[in-house]
């Protein structure tokens, strides 16, 4: 994902699932969330955040590394996907989640840009990210999916839908522990967004997409069918007791 809270909003219950189901989880954010401050400096803000995001990882169990990117500046350069295809790499996943191609912030539809180029490329045996110390080239293209975007919107507004949704009533409790470990970030975003209720904002989210599915809270996600992607629904199959879908969501045959 982008920044830190980022996989707290869209996909902390998907991931508590996984986790239930023995799965290994790892959590990649592109920046520290440098910019996120009213009150500290920069590097201040960065420090701090992402100790918040480690203790987040920390309390789902999970493997966190942020890549070193600048808030705002989050860009489908061949560095900086070279950095991610790095990260990829050391982490060897079977899965990758990330954000919306269409989001309401252009570092969400960036990180979707470099997240699907670095799995398209981390399993290519000429591709060098040019680390001194290499991991070992990937062992396939990992299956992709896409995060709904924040909101569930588009920037014009418009509900995008997911392929499915996965319902998280059990697990809403944790993410929201989980989300609560970002109290800077709920600073900010009640002096720059003039948004209150950080908790409670995610929580009428999930509610929205649940009532979408008939459940009391869920997550929506989109599968990336891309020639030359998996296409194998792995997610669906190991959450199947927790999936659900809305005629509007259905993909073409």
């Amino acid at each position: 994902m982008a920044h830190p809270d980022d996989v707290e909003f869209l996909i902390a219950g998907t991931l508590f699932h996984l986790k239930a189901a023995d799965w290994d989880v790892g959590i990649v954010t592109m920046t520290a969330g440098d910019k996120g401050s009213t009150t500290h400096s920069q590097e201040e803000v960065a420090r701090i955040r992402h100790a918040e995001a480690q203790a987040g990882a920390e309390y789902l169990g999970a493997w966190y590394h942020c890549v070193g990117l600048m808030d705002l500046e989050i860009f489908a350069t061949a560095e900086n996907i070279r950095k991610v295809v790095e990260q990829m790499r050391i982490f060897q996943p079977d899965v990758v989640i990330t954000h919306s191609p269409v989001d309401y912030l252009l570092d969400h539809e960036e990180t979707a840009r470099i997240v699907r180029s670095a799995a398209f490329a981390m399993s290519a045996p000429l591709y060098k990210t040019g680390n001194t110390s290499p991991a070992l080239i990937g062992h396939r293209i990992p299956t992709l999916y896409y995060a709904d975007p924040i909101a569930g919107n588009n920037p014009l507004g418009e509900r995008i839908y997911p392929h499915f949704y996965v319902v998280i009533t059990d697990q809403l409790g944790k993410k929201r522990d989980m989300l609560s470990c970002h109290a800077s970030q709920r600073k900010w975003m009640q002096q720059q967004h003039s948004v209150d209720e950080y908790l409670e904002q995610m929580t009428d989210w999930a509610s929205q997409y649940g009532q979408e599915c008939g459940a009391g809270y869920a997550e929506g996600l989109r599968q990336h069918r891309g020639h030359a992607f998996p296409e194998e629904p792995i997610l669906q199959e190991v959450l199947k007791p927790h999936v659900r879908r809305h005629e509007a969501t259905q993909p073409p045959a």
